[in-house]
């Protein structure tokens, strides 16, 4: 072959490695198009069976400090014992770019928690250290319970 169609056949793989990244990135954004309360029905079940209750909006904005004009749904279980850490908190956001300051909210939260547990509950504290935080396009998952890897996979399955 000569010269001039390797350098063609170069720009072309590199020219269709350029379109598959776009389109990667494009597609593959995250999040989910679906009510919060579809995607939250699986995880509200194993939320449940951990004993935790269903909280309120407002309940959301004390906790938190989340607006919920920034979100399109919430929802949030947490158990009524002072002495337990569990809870879940899904965030379905009206726009992606507001993730990023709710995570931070939610990564106070899970900061302030272990400070006020680590000298007196060491399996409380222990629990904040394995919480799982995840942004998925418009959606935000929060989750600190002895069962969050099944809670998680409840929700990754929902979306």
């Amino acid at each position: 072959m000569t010269r001039k169609k390797y350098v063609f056949l170069e720009l072309l793989c590199v020219a269709a490695l350029a379109a598959f990244i776009v389109l990667l990135c494009t597609y593959r954004s995250g999040g989910t198009q679906k009510e919060i309360g579809e995607v939250a029905a699986p995880v509200a079940k194993l939320a449940q069976e951990a004993e935790m209750s269903e909280k309120t909006n407002a309940d959301i904005a004390k906790t938190f400090g989340i607006d919920a004009q920034l979100a399109e749904g919430m929802v949030y279980y947490a158990n009524d014992n002072i002495m337990d850490v569990s809870e879940v908190l899904l965030v379905k956001l009206k726009d992606t770019g507001d993730a990023s300051a709710v995570k931070a909210l939610i990564e106070q939260r899970v900061a302030d928690q272990k400070n006020l547990y680590k000298n007196y509950a060491p399996a409380q504290y222990a629990l904040l250290g394995e919480c799982i935080i995840e942004v998925s396009g418009n959606t935000v998952f929060y989750c600190t319970a002895k069962n969050a890897d099944a809670i998680y996979e409840a929700y990754k399955k929902a979306l």
